[in-house]
């Protein structure tokens, strides 16, 4: 079984620091080689999974230049035409136009982004790709697409080792920009006396919330910003932090930081948007809220929860061995002509 993955050409696949979709492609390519899966992965040239790389930009960027998505497509797809695997897996949702014009192969195209009106009503215009959600929230939105399939993102627990004994501080990890609400974590470590560390890149069209809002309250004592963080600091952040504090706000699609934080032992502290509910089991693995007094009462109860519950929460629902059965089945069914 050949299968093609079409990544983002813009982080590297691992990322080196920032990079959701690109850390979940990671593992699910390493899971599907340790399964005798043969893949062709398309990205950027200074990816460096041990698999053949193919790719138009020699370098990944961030942010993206205009139209470089589809020419990164336009080049994958003119290889896969001449060279059919047996199925073709993107991490970018305009492929189906480019795949609609000439199948090679059987698509199936993972949204790892929110979906907003018009990219939900693109992708339902293409009802013979396959689509895949990552949770249930997500699947409702696409709900009438006729192949539309549910498999969470998972993770392999030996990259995140659990630690129990916690410090006293919260964490705010991810790109700083403002839906994901680091303003309001700021506020809360302000008014509860918390120490608050920051880690996660500021790209170019986030610089103006950063230096307006951010910046100035950045003290280096309570609240305390680190820049980016590559795994092994990250997890080790994680590790420490008594909890992950993600005030959102928009719907979260899956939310990757969340579980990475579980698999350490960390609970997590969310509003309760998109997946949040479906990840974090309020009450158990952390708390997930509807209103700020909400957020700041639930600091109190951090120290009813188990850290070891929030490991076992990702190893039964977010394990990579449980997301990459998914795909091999679903890859399956594809060559088929299911």
């Amino acid at each position: 079984m050949r299968v093609a993955q079409i990544a983002p050409p813009w982080i590297p696949v691992p990322p080196v620091t920032y990079g959701g979709t690109e850390l979940m492609v990671a593992g699910l390519i390493r899971g599907l080689s340790a399964r005798g899966v043969e893949v062709w992965l398309f990205s950027a040239g200074d990816s460096t999974l041990e698999v053949p790389q193919f790719g138009h930009f020699l370098n990944s960027f961030w942010p993206p230049d205009k139209f470089s998505e589809n020419l990164h497509l336009s080049h994958a797809f003119a290889r896969l035409r001449q060279q059919p695997p047996l199925v073709i897996h993107s991490h970018l949702e305009a492929a189906a136009g480019f795949w609609a014009l000439a199948p090679a192969a059987p698509l199936a195209i993972t949204i790892h982004t929110p979906l907003f009106p018009m990219k939900r009503d693109y992708l339902l215009s293409f009802p013979k790709a396959h689509l895949v959600a990552v949770s249930a929230f997500q699947a409702h939105q696409l709900k009438g697409h006729p192949r539309l399939h549910l498999i969470p993102h998972g993770l392999d627990l030996a990259d995140y080792p659990f630690q129990a004994v916690k410090e006293d501080f919260l964490l705010f990890l991810g790109r700083i920009y403002p839906d994901k609400g680091l303003h309001t974590a700021i506020r809360l470590a302000r008014e509860t006396g918390a120490r608050l560390v920051i880690a996660g890149p500021v790209f170019e069209p986030d610089r103006p919330y950063f230096d307006g809002r951010i910046r100035d309250q950045i003290d280096g004592e309570q609240i305390v910003y680190l820049g980016p963080a590559d795994h092994g600091r990250k997890v080790d952040l994680m590790q420490r932090a008594k909890a992950l504090v993600l005030p959102l706000e928009v719907d979260e699609t899956f939310g990757l930081a969340m579980i990475e934080a579980m698999a350490c032992g960390t609970p997590v502290l969310a509003y309760d948007r998109g997946a949040v509910s479906e990840v974090v089991a309020h009450g158990e693995t952390g708390f997930a809220v509807h209103t700020y007094e909400e957020l700041r009462e639930s600091l109190k109860l951090l120290e009813r929860l188990n850290p070891q519950r929030c490991r076992d929460r990702v190893a039964q629902h977010f394990s990579r061995d449980t997301m990459v059965a998914a795909y091999v089945k679903l890859y399956d069914e594809m060559g088929r002509g299911a």
